[in-house]
């Protein structure tokens, strides 16, 4: 395992102290989004974030893409990505985490593989860069500009996250970002509720789950304040047997231990006292080994990016009480052809590019 950056709320405000001039008056502008920099006294991280980020970059076939990128204390981001001419489903909205290191480089960490790389010149501008961090050489326009009033973006989005119910409210802590999300009693909340107590095992346990909903702030129940709170739209499943994982990490192929977790689109369920179905692969001499249920699984490999090939592929020839799952999982990890890690899942699609079996890192 290896971590991706530091995510350091204090360095993105060192950063932008550093970046800022001295205002011309001496009427201090209020926090946090003001266009004129605030009072050196201001300058600390609580007060730098949050701010919003906006402007239009090309876009391959369309006019532009109107770019809105919402940067929390929290280390945080939303953004939305508005394609213009293309209504009406051309809004797309993201979540992640931010980090920034000394030579002025924001790195936004969302869902896809590779960060988006942002250099901040000044305060009040970011300019897009190239995957390598390279300024884009173009004469179009890739820079954002900080706006003067701040209004949080609401991401409407599809999301997975650690759901449980407790001391009658729910709470949903988001994968990507760690949010902690109170969940409105509206929209399909009451069938997320209602899977959730026909799926737990023991009260307030924590159950993964994916739905559709807003994330927009609301009043607490109780105090003065508000906080972040999902707006369920429309509940999808629950994944008794899947985690968020670590956060800010990433696993590598080989040399971890992957735990099944869905063969096509079953979830694997497994009594109490079973083993993990699991899978590992050993880089020196390109050899698989797993546990199907009952059976050890061996073989080799031969991996070419991020194509894959497992080879003379047996089991051992026990008989047991519990092999549901087991000649599925041969004949899956026979037919898989290409292979993708996203955080702590690994998942193997076959030669058409299907989905057929979906892994969570558990090193012993």
């Amino acid at each position: 395992m290896k971590p991706i950056l530091a995510c350091i709320g204090l360095a993105f405000g060192v950063i932008l102290a550093a970046c800022e001039q001295k205002p011309e008056s001496s009427a201090q502008p209020p926090a946090p989004a003001a266009s004129t920099p605030p009072p050196a006294a201001a300058r600390a991280p609580s007060q730098q974030l949050p701010a919003l980020y906006s402007g239009v970059i090309p876009c391959a076939d369309c006019p532009g893409i109107r770019y809105e990128l919402d940067l929390r204390a929290d280390n945080v981001f939303f953004e939305r990505s508005t394609y213009l001419g293309k209504e009406p489903n051309n809004v797309f909205d993201a979540v992640g985490h931010w980090s920034m290191g000394d030579d002025k480089v924001l790195g936004l960490f969302g869902g896809g593989s590779a960060p988006q790389l942002w250099s901040m010149d000044d305060v009040n501008s970011l300019r897009k860069l190239d995957v390598h961090g390279k300024p884009i050489e173009s004469q179009l326009n890739y820079t954002l500009t900080r706006q003067e009033t701040y209004a949080p973006l609401d991401p409407k989005l599809k999301l997975r996250g650690a759901y449980q119910y407790m001391a009658d409210a729910g709470i949903f802590e988001e994968c990507l970002t760690g949010l902690k999300l109170a969940v409105a009693q509206e929209g399909d909340n009451a069938a997320l509720e209602a899977a959730y107590a026909k799926s737990r095992k023991e009260p307030s346990q924590t159950i993964l789950a994916s739905v559709e909903g807003q994330i927009v702030r609301r009043p607490a129940m109780e105090g003065d304040r508000m906080i972040d709170t999902l707006v369920v739209e429309r509940f999808d499943q629950l994944w008794p047997n899947e985690s968020c994982g670590a956060r800010g990490v990433t696993h590598e192929l080989e040399g971890t231990r992957w735990v099944l977790v869905r063969l096509g689109e079953e979830v694997i369920t497994l009594k109490e006292g079973q083993r993990e179905l699991s899978i590992a692969l050993e880089s020196s001499e390109h050899r698989v080994a797993g546990y199907a249920g009952c059976n050890r699984l061996i073989g080799a490999y031969e991996l070419n990016g991020d194509r894959i090939t497992f080879k003379q592929m047996a089991l051992t020839r026990m008989a047991c009480p519990e092999m549901k799952y087991e000649s599925a999982f041969a004949k899956a990890v026979e037919a898989t052809r290409a292979w993708k890690i996203t955080g702590p899942h690994l998942e193997f699609f076959d030669e058409a590019g299907n989905a057929i079996a979906r892994f969570e890192e558990r090193n012993l």
